[in-house]
């Protein structure tokens, strides 16, 4: 595993701020090395960024697809306090859409609670993981992002064919777009985390979030029941309303799916 210094030199003459930034060609996962520099005592901001990753992975312990030289793998060091461990996900959401539209000129949408769309695709992926030593307080956060930069030659896996997309269309430099976006990415995300106790976040967000007053279903636990987003407040949990039975639930967590009408 060889660090890229060109490349590490390219994105931070692109970048508004200096962080310790270390830039690979292939790495199991993003995530866990970050882990590890925090470990070893690495300072809060600190990037680690690949082109792909051969075990990286998304929430609920799935795999996250990361095929070579097509997307922007990338993880960031935070200390957060017990505030603001829990904002990290949207803040992080709000960030990777700023990015995307400052790269590509093309306007985004959130599907709760961190899908970020593009003309109606999934093009990114979050994954924020903190260790607790003792107590409430974090030791420090993870904080991990993957955007489909272009398609795969031969298109999107089978299972994730008609969900995939991708940020660039086919012909773009690969290489360009990788910079471009890691600076703008690695800039949106201090930016945004710098205001987080302040939910500076909260008004991106919603202005993206695409489904408010949309049936969806809601998946859990196995099963599925079809719904209505009715709001999102300012914890960003969603108000749904259940067509089986018209009761009405907030909703902290988990997994939901748009249905087209």
């Amino acid at each position: 595993m060889q660090r890229d210094t060109t490349r590490e030199a390219r994105i931070l003459q692109m970048m508004q701020h200096k962080v310790p930034l270390s830039v690979y060609e292939t790495v199991t996962s993003t995530n866990d090395l970050v882990r590890e520099a925090a470990e070893q005592g690495a300072p809060a901001g600190t990037v680690i960024a690949a082109m792909q990753q051969t075990a990286g992975r998304g929430r609920q312990g799935r795999a996250f697809y990361s095929p070579e030289h097509t997307g922007l793998y990338l993880s960031m060091l935070l200390r957060p306090d017990t505030e603001t461990v829990r904002r990290l996900t949207p803040m992080a959401a709000t960030a990777a859409a700023r990015a995307v539209e400052l790269v590509s000129g093309e306007k985004t949408e959130i599907k709760w609670v961190n899908d970020l769309l593009l003309h109606g695709k999934k093009i990114c992926g979050i994954l924020a993981e903190a260790k607790f030593s003792e107590g409430a307080v974090p030791d420090y956060a993870v904080l991990g992002i993957g955007i489909n930069l272009l398609a795969p030659q031969g298109g999107f896996p089978a299972e994730i064919r008609d969900i995939a997309g991708a940020v660039f269309p086919q012909g773009t430099d690969a290489d360009a777009a990788f910079d471009r976006c890691a600076a703008a990415l690695t800039d949106a995300l201090l930016d945004e985390y710098a205001g987080i106790r302040e939910r500076h976040y909260l008004a991106g967000y919603k202005a993206r979030l695409c489904v408010i007053g949309k049936a969806i279903t809601v998946c859990e636990n196995g099963t599925e029941r079809p719904a209505f987003a009715l709001a999102a407040d300012d914890d960003l949990r969603l108000l749904v309303r259940y067509e089986d039975d018209g009761s009405e639930q907030w909703r902290a967590t988990g997994e939901i799916r748009i249905r087209l009408k």
